[in-house]
């Protein structure tokens, strides 16, 4: 059944992909590289039986109130930063400052590092990986490489494995300004840094985009949160 509707989904994803590309229509185009990369997913993957999705995300509740006990009690009051993957942080992380006009020096970072030191400008906390690394990691293996593939496609990726295994929901889009729009729904009620859905989405757009990501604004509605993400550039410029 799931080869079935996979390969109907990736039959319609081709036809909206075609479709929107030869009428201009971005919407349908990104629309249809999800229908796509979700029919590959679901023709390729087993039975939801057979995954074990609860091993694809680290616990919420306690590692939410934990990173975010410490960023209370550490008064850290810069925004957070997504940092893809590189030869420091293979697994990429998520970079909580301690000012809001924040230096970062990626040189210093390391896998396994937990505090990050230096002028006040320098400091704070670095989580890698993220809580959802598990989720990126079942995207690499049945979708494939996200790195430098666009915002667009590398979303819609992360959009269909979240799709495909019933675990939360999340989508972006480019906006004309260069900044990135975020909208999703986490699995926790903290704060979205320390949600699996959410920091695995991040995460596949920084790999996506190639570059740094600062999230300028973030806001909740009911169930959904709002992200606002501005590109600082490439790891290079950081080192």
């Amino acid at each position: 059944m799931g080869r079935l509707w996979g390969s109907l989904l990736a039959v319609a994803g081709i036809a909206l992909w075609y479709y929107g590309g030869t009428q201009g229509t971005v919407a349908l185009v990104n629309l249809g590289i999800g229908a796509i990369i979700l029919g590959l997913v679901l023709a390729a993957m087993p039975s939801k039986g057979h995954v074990d999705r609860e091993a694809l995300v680290m616990s919420c509740g306690d590692f939410c109130d934990f990173v975010e006990n410490m960023r209370k009690e550490l008064e850290l009051k810069g925004p957070p930063v997504v940092i893809p993957p590189y030869e420091n942080l293979p697994r990429g992380g998520l970079f909580l400052p301690k000012e809001e006009n924040f230096s970062l020096r990626l040189g210093k970072f390391a896998d396994g590092a937990v505090f990050i030191t230096g002028t006040e400008d320098e400091s704070g906390i670095l989580v890698s990986p993220v809580p959802g690394w598990g989720l990126i990691e079942y995207t690499l293996e049945n979708v494939g490489e996200l790195s430098g593939t666009g915002v667009g496609y590398a979303s819609s990726a992360v959009s269909s494995i979240l799709s495909a295994l019933g675990i939360g929901s999340a989508e972006a889009f480019e906006r004309e300004d260069g900044k990135i729009e975020v909208f999703a729904k986490p699995l926790c009620g903290g704060p979205f840094y320390a949600d699996p859905v959410v920091s695995a989405m991040l995460i596949g757009i920084a790999m996506g985009k190639g570059e740094v990501l600062r999230v300028e604004s973030s806001e909740r509605a009911n169930d959904h949160v709002k992200l606002i993400l501005e590109p600082l550039g490439g790891v290079e410029k950081w080192l």
